[in-house]
């Protein structure tokens, strides 16, 4: 396997594992009580967003050249590192 589907296949399996959660805590947001509700529901939105940006971002490595892939790689790890902390902070307060 090359290195450009090696790692479009680890950032899919990544985004799959993110989707699952966003989910778990939407069923969290929306079982809260309605004073915190709303504010949960919006990072809900806000990460399912974000995460919508790094699928657009992976599809973009599958059809760049091999030569494109380091700095693909670099953009896409820091929109990786931005949901991974949304997410995590998201967690942490939806409970």
């Amino acid at each position: 396997m090359d290195r450009q589907t090696e790692f479009v296949e680890r950032l899919s399996a990544q985004i799959v594992q993110w989707e699952a959660e966003i989910d778990r805590l939407r069923y969290k947001a929306e079982n809260a009580p309605d004073a915190e509700k709303r504010v949960y529901l919006g990072k809900v939105e806000g990460l399912q967003q974000k995460c919508k940006e790094a699928q657009v971002t992976l599809q973009g490595i599958g059809t760049e050249h091999v030569d494109a892939l380091d700095d693909l790689k670099k953009g896409t790890e820091e929109v990786l590192d931005d949901v991974k902390g949304d997410l995590r902070d998201a967690i942490l307060k939806v409970k």
